[in-house]
């Protein structure tokens, strides 16, 4: 379980979220059109990139340790086996919550980029690049930036429901997708649950993964999610 306190506040936090979207928009609408062509899977690698460059700065000149957070291969077998059983559970949440949006609240879905990218894809080469942004790079850096770094002084300041539910609005609000709000917030508040019951944020990762990499295999094999 997480304990002892982390070196960063919510000014912090919320000077980190504004520069993610600064930064981005910049390199992707000023600079990047000046050089090359911007694909989706730029845009994707740029703002991971920016996420977790933003997010060690900040840990480090703080004088926090990522190790001490969570980011530490202790306990490896039992951690993964955890997000795994968490991430199938989170999955099924996932997935209902978007039944009930289409079922009962009549709400359709907006196409997300990867979405299309996994609908589309015809072969195994074709789903290499959304299954890396979604179940490798999505789940790497968003657990850093939403649980790692957003959580941790949320629940510091507010404990851990406050601290999870909190740090939850603000992984669906970044998000940008109103038929996704719900969702997150319970997934989020799921993922912050592993993160803080086993200590390791390779847990909360490997759950992340699963419920990514679940959707877009089962969106490649044509089953439907709603």
């Amino acid at each position: 379980m997480l304990s002892g306190r982390v070196s960063w506040n919510l000014k912090a936090v919320l000077s980190i979220h504004v520069l993610r979207l600064v930064v981005g928009l910049l390199l992707v609408r000023v600079l990047y059109p000046l050089l090359f062509n911007v694909t989706p899977f730029i845009v994707e690698i740029t703002d991971r990139l920016v996420v977790l460059g933003l997010v060690w700065l900040t840990v480090r000149k703080c004088g926090g340790d990522f190790s001490d957070l969570g980011l530490s291969l202790n306990n490896l077998t039992a951690n993964i086996l955890k997000g795994i059983a968490v991430g199938f559970i989170l999955l099924a949440v996932s997935i209902f919550s978007e039944k009930i949006y289409t079922t009962m609240l009549f709400i359709t879905p907006a196409p997300h980029p990867l979405v299309v990218q996994a609908e589309n894809a015809t072969t195994w080469q074709q789903l290499i690049a959304p299954l890396f942004l979604a179940g490798v790079l999505a789940p790497l850096t968003e657990e850093i930036l939403y649980r790692l770094f957003t959580f941790l002084p949320m629940k510091e300041r507010w404990g851990f429901w406050g601290g999870a539910i909190a740090s939850s609005l603000v992984f669906a609000v970044m998000h940008f997708n109103l038929y996704w709000f719900g969702e997150m917030i319970l997934v989020g508040i799921g993922l912050a649950f592993v993160y803080y019951w086993t200590g390791s944020l390779i847990s909360a990762m490997i759950a992340h993964s699963v419920i990514n990499t679940s959707k877009i295999l089962m969106l490649f094999f044509g089953v439907s999610l709603v």
